[in-house]
Order: C-alpha cells, then sequence, then structure tokens
C-alpha cells in the first residue's frame, strides 16, 4: 500500500501510548495537544492536522460504526461489537467504549460486517498474496462472490496534502483519495480486472460466448459488483 509522507508540526507533541490485550489485539491510543488531529490507530507516523486545515474524503470504509466481528488466526471469532474497516491503515478498527482499539494484522484472518441477528452480510479477508499486483498477506480484500471463481475488492487510501483548491474560497485543501482495485481469483490465480464487459469476459478466460449470451439475455452491462455476481454464479452452473 502507498505510504504518503507525514508533515507533524514542530509545536505540537504527540504522545503514541501502546497497549497489548492478551490474546487477540494490539491497540495505540494518542494523547494530543490543542488544534490537533491525530489518526490514534496509526502509532509510526500520525498525521497532525492544523485546526484550520480542511480534510476532503475519508479513511473509512463505512461511514458508520456496524456490528461485526474478528476471525482471528486460528478461525475463531471474536464477540460482536462496532466495528469499522480503516482503508487507509488497513486495520480492523472496533469501540471499547470511548477508545478506539486496533487489531494486530498478525492475529487476524479477516472480519465480518452482521445483521441484526448476527447472520454475515460482508466479509473481507487476509492471506492473499501476490507480488505482480503488490498484494501481501496481511492485506485485506472484500469478498464480493465467493463461488468457484472468486470475485474480490481491495479497498486502498493515501493521504494527499495540499490536493486542490475550493472554487468558491480558493482556499487549499487536504483529502483522503480512496481507489478501488477488482479482482478474479480462478483455481488459486489472481487476475486484475475491471468493471466493465470485455474486461470481465476476457479475465473470466472460457465459456466467452455463453457468458456473453447469458449477460445479453438478462440486460447484464458487467458495470457493477451486481452484475459480476450474476454472471459469475451463472459462470458456476456451467463450468
Amino acid at each position: 500500500m502507498i505510504t504518503p509522507q507525514h508533515y507533524p508540526s514542530s509545536q505540537t507533541t504527540v504522545f503514541i501510548l501502546f497497549f497489548i490485550l492478551m490474546g487477540s489485539s494490539v491497540f495505540a491510543q494518542s494523547t494530543v495537544g490543542t488544534n490537533v488531529h491525530v489518526d490514534i490507530w496509526n502509532s509510526e507516523t500520525p498525521i497532525v492536522q492544523g485546526s484550520n486545515e480542511e480534510v476532503r474524503g475519508t479513511q473509512w470504509y463505512r461511514d458508520e460504526w456496524t456490528p461485526g466481528r474478528v476471525i482471528l488466526r486460528d478461525n475463531s471469532l471474536t464477540e460482536i461489537h462496532n466495528i469499522n474497516y480503516n482503508t487507509y491503515e488497513n486495520k480492523i478498527i472496533f469501540k471499547d467504549g470511548d477508545v478506539m482499539k486496533a487489531y494486530d494484522p498478525n492475529q487476524v484472518r479477516g472480519f465480518q460486517f452482521v445483521d441484526e441477528s448476527g447472520n454475515k452480510t460482508q466479509e473481507f479477508v487476509t492471506g492473499i498474496s501476490d507480488q505482480e499486483f503488490g498484494i501481501h498477506p496481511f492485506d485485506l480484500l472484500r469478498v464480493v462472490y465467493n463461488g468457484k471463481t472468486r470475485f474480490l475488492a481491495q479497498h486502498e487510501t493515501i493521504f494527499v496534502r495540499n490536493s486542490g483548491r475550493d472554487l468558491i474560497t480558493n482556499k487549499r485543501y487536504s483529502e483522503y483519495d480512496e481507489t478501488i482495485t477488482y479482482f478474479l481469483m480462478k483455481d488459486g490465480e489472481l487476475t486484475k480486472t475491471r468493471l466493465r464487459k470485455r474486461n470481465i469476459l476476457n479475465d473470466i478466460g472460457d465459456q466467452k460466448n455463453a457468458l456473453d449470451d447469458f449477460a445479453k439475455s438478462n440486460k447484464l452491462r458487467l458495470k457493477s459488483e451486481e452484475d459480476v455476481v450474476t454472471l459469475l454464479k451463472y459462470y458456476d452452473q456451467i463450468k
């Protein structure tokens, strides 16, 4: 993942305290001076942001904290608690009262968002590695479809300081810039793809005519995740 450069204020002292949890998690907490904002889950190079600096975008996968559970290295599941995914840090963050804590990437296999009944609604996994695409074993990938051919999404966010100027005020702003990269995983091999019909059909590799006919008859433009999932379900039936 690309790591942006950070520019800590020389007038602000930031203390990062490390707490090691027994068993499943490691988290960092910071104390901050006045008129600054510090990303408390970044234990090495926290962004120190002036109080008047406008920052656009977000480093969170979801706008709200959502019930979920973490899959540990031994495949056991944690209790359900409010979690979110920090796409800038590639870390699973959860709330313990008013304190945010981050799971140690070495200790997890992924996490799941769940509904009010505890049923899985969405899942991210680790353990996939590909040097060509810069994917490391601890990187979290969203499982869009988990069939014979898996459909995966990688969410990455970089922080761009002074990335532009407001059209009305002409003041500079910084922003978190997120990108989503899609992959098909077939027979254990990753292929980078795009939400475009030509790319999806070519990257699946076989049954192209049958898949093209199915897409046409079902009016699938393959420009959405839902369309690709529908196509892959059909592909699993005919493969």
